[in-house]
């Protein structure tokens, strides 16, 4: 049996093709969202049927496919073969229909669908999925707790939101729970043995919503004992709850800051909202929101999708500019049609004039048993609202939203927003229109020129990815030139990732002079001060620029006894690390020595520890995608002499 989501689902596949060649008896079954019936359904229309029809006789080396959840329908499936006397053959044979699961009939023209089996646990929703024996406490994954890996939990099952665009937006099931103690037993077991190495000290908790029940506040209780203990977990991944975020923010300053908060919106057009029937506080709530987490010292994060119905390229600026003015943290992702989703099926598709392409996911592939394995996924390039051109617009846009939330710009979005009151949202756009007019820049010294080579790289590659079929995709990346590219990261990686971390590894501060005088082009003529700003402006350039550590994570031992000195008309460090004071209040020559520290090395050796030293760009990607807590970890200290 294995899981089948729109990352490995081919994969899976591979292996009961394997199965199948060793024997026909074998039997092959697969579980999870990548199936047209959708999460939780329990009963279907005759397209989906049709839809599960097609999809079992294009694959035919799946016996069953499970709709109801995995547990229950394997179990069933299990049950009819071992009845079958373990030939996979035979139950074909004899029609054999297994509840909670789809299979075809022998002569592969009609689909069998077995009644649906209740969710575990909905007669004790409290604790009621404690049944399932825990593949930690029965020491199944001791040799991953090694460092190398993050754990991960899953406290409960279900969603009660009803997104279209999401799979589980059409699960009416009910939520259900482990007990407080098992997730308890578990982490301390985890915990005795993870601390031990080195490495990463991250968890995943993968509910939909965890943080959104009294249950989670009693497992951020023993969370915050094992903090105290062992210092560890140092850093939570979860999917924040679209309610009861006061909650969420109470747990998180009881875990010391420790939770990773993404506010997902998917979009600030409220016409957009209603037609995916996404349940989001207002505008005004939500800024209220980010200004609390302001106060925490917390950077808060969004989440947008485009193209989403009713959404323009006019739109979608408009959400950035709400968010990026409220100090928000923008990630804008591009809709995947889940074939069991809503806006994957052909009625939405039809009603919003939906136009898709087909692109690798990053870094799914390989070779197993021989054969090339490729998973993919359809996304969203145009509506009846959005053309193609605006959608690579946004696309474009969004990748400068996405490089600029990084930590490393907090000293110049404080001094936009705090100390200028100039919009953040109007100095990215003036970078935008900057590289975008990259003709008429030609002879300008200032311009950015081996950062623009990356920005006009990326916009390449963001069409060079889309592919028109399936077909079309598998057929290029199965040539072994093309093949050789995906296995050396030069295609078939994450774009924003990858593209924003050339910039830091390759031309930083580039970036940051170029910014800088962005900055000082927006400020408007009749200001106050202006000479006073621009001696703020060049104070800032020098500490930043000197302030960074990249140049030394793959290089510790030859870079960490490096130091240099700096001289500076506004003590700009003083200032970034005080929250009150004007910095025309900072006016003071100062002389720092910027040294390596302790804070530097870690996360040297965390990066190492989780991706090693051969692909730098990869790793720096990954670290602002995943383990971004605290700036501090990639800055030298800053020591006033």
């Amino acid at each position: 049996m294995f899981s089948s989501y729109v990352w490995n689902s081919n994969l899976s596949y591979r292996v009961c093709e394997y199965a199948k060649e060793k024997s026909e008896e074998n039997l092959c079954v697969l579980g999870g969202p990548e199936f047209p019936s959708g999460t939780g359904v329990l009963s279907f229309s005759e397209v989906v049927k049709k839809n599960c029809f097609d999809y079992l006789k294009n694959k035919i080396c799946i016996d069953y496919y499970c709709y109801s959840d995995g547990e229950t329908a394997f179990t069933s499936v299990v049950q009819e073969y071992i009845k079958s006397n373990f030939s996979a053959l035979l139950m074909k044979r004899k029609k054999v229909i297994a509840n909670g699961a789809m299979n075809l009939s022998y002569d592969r023209q009609h689909l069998l669908i077995g009644n649906p089996i209740p969710r575990l646990g909905l007669s004790n929703k409290i604790d009621g999925r404690d049944c399932i024996p825990s593949p930690y406490l029965t020491g199944l994954m001791d040799k991953f707790l090694n460092g190398k890996y993050i754990p991960s939990f899953e406290t409960a099952r279900g969603c009660p939101f009803t997104c279209t665009f999401c799979d589980q937006g059409i699960d009416k099931n009910k939520i259900v729970s482990f007990s407080t103690r098992r997730m308890c037993d578990e982490l301390d077991y985890v915990a005795e043995r993870v601390t031990k190495f080195s490495g990463t000290k991250a968890i995943a908790i993968h509910d939909s919503n965890w943080g959104m029940y009294k249950k989670d506040i009693d497992l951020s209780d023993h969370i915050l004992k094992l903090i105290n203990e062992k210092n560890w977990p140092s850093y939570i991944e979860m999917a924040t709850p679209k309610n009861k975020r006061q909650q969420i923010l109470d747990i998180d300053k009881k875990l010391k800051g420790r939770v990773k908060i993404i506010l997902a919106q998917q979009s600030m057009n409220r016409d957009t909202l209603k037609l995916i029937e996404r349940e989001n506080l207002t505008n005004n709530e939500y800024i209220l929101f980010v200004k609390e987490l302001e106060k925490r010292d917390k950077v808060s994060g969004c989440e947008l999708i485009v193209p989403l119905p009713n959404e323009t390229k006019q739109s979608y600026f408009n959400s950035t500019r709400i968010l990026l003015d409220a100090g928000v943290s923008v990630e804008t992702y591009t809709l995947m049609m889940l074939q069991g989703a809503d806006l994957g099926r052909d009625e939405a598709i039809n009603k919003y004039g939906m136009k898709s392409k087909w692109r690798i996911l990053p870094r799914d592939f390989g070779i197993y048993r021989g054969k090339k394995i490729f998973d993919v996924e359809r996304v969203c390039v145009a509506t009846n609202t959005m053309p193609y051109k605006d959608y690579l617009s946004c696309r474009r846009f969004s990748f400068l939203i996405h490089f600029y939330s990084y930590s490393i710009f907090s000293p110049l979005r404080k001094l936009l927003r705090k100390e200028l009151s100039i919009s953040f949202f109007q100095f990215i756009w003036s970078v935008f229109q900057t590289l975008e007019s990259n003709n008429d820049n030609k002879h300008n010294v200032d311009f950015p020129y081996k950062a623009a080579k990356i920005y006009f790289d990326f916009s390449k590659e963001s069409e060079q990815e889309l592919f028109d079929s399936k077909k079309d995709i598998f057929e290029f990346y199965s040539k072994d030139e093309n093949y050789k590219k995906l296995l050396s990261a030069e295609l078939g990686d994450n774009l924003l990732r990858k593209y924003a971390a050339k910039i830091v590894c390759g031309c930083l501060n580039e970036i940051i002079n170029f910014s800088i005088n962005t900055i000082s082009s927006v400020i408007p003529s009749n200001v106050e001060n202006r000479v006073e700003i621009k001696n703020i402006l060049e104070s800032s350039r020098l500490w930043l620029t000197n302030l960074y550590i990249f140049d030394a994570i793959f290089n510790w031992e030859q870079k960490k006894n490096n130091e240099s000195v700096i001289s500076l008309e506004y003590d700009i460090p003083k200032w970034h690390s005080n929250d009150e004071n004007n910095i025309l209040n900072f006016k003071k020559k100062t002389k720092y020595k910027m040294v390596y520290n302790k804070r530097n090395e870690i996360l040297s050796n965390e990066l190492i520890s989780r991706y090693g030293k051969n692909d730098e760009i990869f790793a720096i990607g990954k670290y602002f995608h995943r383990i971004n807590i605290s700036s501090d970890d990639i800055k030298k200290s800053s020591i006033n002499i």
